[in-house]
C-alpha cells in the first residue's frame, strides 16, 4: 500500500513538474516567474515529503536553491549576490553528503585546493572586475564540479544526483557566461557564443528543472563499496 502511494505521488510529481516545464519554455512575464518558481518549490517539497526515501541533505540543497530562486526568480530587480550566496550553500550541502558516503579525505582536499586555484585564477583574470559576486560564484562553481566528479566516483549504481548535477553545471555555465558578458567580458554579438546565448529559447531553465527533478528523486543512493 505504501509503495502503491509512493506512485501515485510520484507520478503526479512528474507530471506537475512537466506541464510547468512546457510553461516555462514557452511562456514569459508573470506566468513564467510563477510556474518557474513553482517547479523549483514543487521539487523540495517532493524531497520534504519523501524524507526517508531521501537524503537529509538533497532536502537541504533544495531548500537552498529555493531561496536562491527567491532572489533570481521572484525578486524584481533580481539579486545575483544573495542568489549566488544560496546557491553555493545548495552545493555544500551536497558536498557533505558526498563526503558522509564516500569518505574520502583526498576528495576533501582537491576541492579546497581547486577553489583556491580558480580564485586565484580569477584574481587574475579579472583583476579589478573581481568583486564579492564573482569571487563567491568562483566558489560555487569549483564545488560543483569537485560534487560532480565525486557523485560519479562514488556511487556505483542509481546516477540521477550526478547526471542532475552536471545538468546543475550546464545550467550554470549558461548563465554564468551571460552574466559575464554583460559584466566583466566583452563577447562580440556576431559571435556564435553570443547568438546561442541569447537565443529566443529559455535554454538555461531547459537544463535547470531537469536537473532539480533528478536531484529530488536522487534520494539515498548505495555507495561503491556495498
Amino acid at each position: 500500500m505504501e509503495n502503491r502511494k509512493h506512485l501515485i505521488f510520484l507520478s503526479g510529481f512528474l507530471l506537475t513538474e512537466l506541464i510547468l516545464y512546457v510553461l516555462i519554455l514557452k511562456e514569459s512575464g508573470k506566468l513564467l516567474v510563477v510556474s518557474s518558481f513553482a517547479a523549483i518549490a514543487l521539487c523540495f517539497v517532493y524531497a520534504l515529503v519523501n524524507l526517508k526515501r531521501s537524503s537529509t541533505f538533497i532536502v537541504a540543497g533544495l531548500a537552498c536553491t529555493v531561496a536562491a530562486d527567491v532572489f533570481l526568480v521572484v525578486c524584481s530587480p533580481i539579486q545575483r549576490l544573495w542568489g549566488m550566496v544560496f546557491f553555493t550553500l545548495a552545493q555544500t550541502m551536497y558536498a557533505i553528503k558526498l563526503h558522509l558516503e564516500s569518505r574520502n579525505k583526498k576528495i576533501l582536499v582537491a576541492r579546497v585546493a581547486l577553489t583556491v586555484a580558480i580564485e586565484l585564477a580569477a584574481v587574475i583574470i579579472l583583476k579589478d572586475k573581481l568583486d564579492v559576486l564573482a569571487a563567491v560564484s568562483v566558489c560555487y562553481y569549483a564545488n560543483l564540479f569537485v560534487n560532480i566528479i565525486e557523485a560519479f566516483t562514488v556511487f556505483k549504481k542509481g546516477r540521477l544526483f550526478a547526471v542532475g548535477l552536471v545538468l546543475f553545471l550546464l545550467c550554470d555555465t549558461v548563465i554564468g557566461l551571460q552574466v559575464m558578458s554583460q559584466l566583466y567580458l566583452q563577447i562580440p554579438e556576431s559571435s556564435i557564443v553570443y547568438k546561442i546565448l541569447f537565443m529566443p529559447f529559455n535554454l538555461s531553465w531547459f537544463f535547470y528543472l531537469p536537473a532539480q527533478v533528478l536531484i529530488a528523486l536522487s534520494g539515498k543512493v548505495k555507495r561503491r563499496e556495498e
